[in-house]
């Protein structure tokens, strides 16, 4: 897979509901190809609050570019280093955590985009968004990922809901995401996601998103979660991490076999 055709941005572009899992954990490539046979649409490596080093972050972008799974890395902070070294390994976007102000958001979309858009080095041939691509030319691969390369942040602070319309108006935010555990800790009712406070919260993001053509999205794993933030505008839907499906399905089969046991 040629990765920088844009499969993802375009999605985005479409509006179409869109799931996600998480990669925290797991070194094994197996979980990129337990993903793309379970049918997520794309992959979310996380950086922020894993050990994941990069030699193994570039390995599960290489295999999600294999096995044709889109992918993005959730970086650890909006620092120029981060985020370069991490755009070169070639994934087709970053998401970018704990988002206070309209000046991170401008910085972050500079910091992505090549000149003249932005202020983005170019690694041609010596990284793999110049290595694999064949790119015709130095100005083509500019242009292109300048165009595809998928831009999301989170709102998880106070700060971000004082200011949602400044901030979600940036031009070349693609995606923002609600990360509910931070949100309502910040907001002072922590895991209280079902508390009015809470929901009107969410909405305002919503609305804000809709407003300025970005993609809402939020931290759901439980249908009936899933189907009530749809129904209220939600079209993206990161649902779960590989370390939680591990807990869970052990936790569920050994639970089963002692009732069986128990029932014998």
């Amino acid at each position: 897979m040629r990765f920088g055709n844009g499969q993802l941005k375009q999605r985005i572009a479409n509006r179409d509901f869109l799931i996600c899992s998480c990669v925290m954990d797991s070194h094994s490539g197996a979980v990129i190809e337990a993903y793309k046979e379970a049918g997520f649409d794309f992959v979310m490596i996380d950086r922020e609050h894993t050990a994941l080093n990069s030699e193994t972050i570039l390995e599960h972008i290489r295999l999600s570019r294999a096995l044709e799974l889109p992918c993005v890395v959730r970086v650890a902070d909006n620092t120029y280093a981060e985020i370069n070294r991490t755009l070169d390994q070639m994934p087709d976007g970053i998401f970018v955590p704990r988002i206070r102000s309209r000046a991170e958001v401008e910085h972050i979309i500079e910091t992505v985009k090549y000149p003249p858009l932005g202020k983005r080095g170019v690694g041609a041939s010596t990284c793999p968004a110049g290595k694999y691509m064949g790119w015709g030319s130095v100005a083509e691969m500019v242009t292109t990922l300048n165009r595809t390369t998928v831009v999301g942040i989170q709102i998880e602070t106070r700060e971000a809901l004082e200011h949602l319309d400044e901030i979600l108006s940036v031009p070349g935010l693609d995606v923002a995401v609600v990360g509910n555990d931070d949100l309502s800790t910040g907001m002072g009712i922590p895991g209280q996601f079902t508390s009015d406070t809470y929901q009107n919260a969410v909405k305002a993001v919503i609305r804000s998103c809709n407003r300025h053509n970005v993609l809402p999205g939020i931290a759901a794993a439980d249908p009936e979660v899933v189907k009530y933030w749809a129904g209220q505008g939600m079209r993206m839907f990161w649902s779960g991490a590989d370390i939680c499906f591990l807990w869970s399905g052990a936790a569920q089969c050994c639970r089963a076999v002692r009732q069986a046991l128990e029932a014998k």
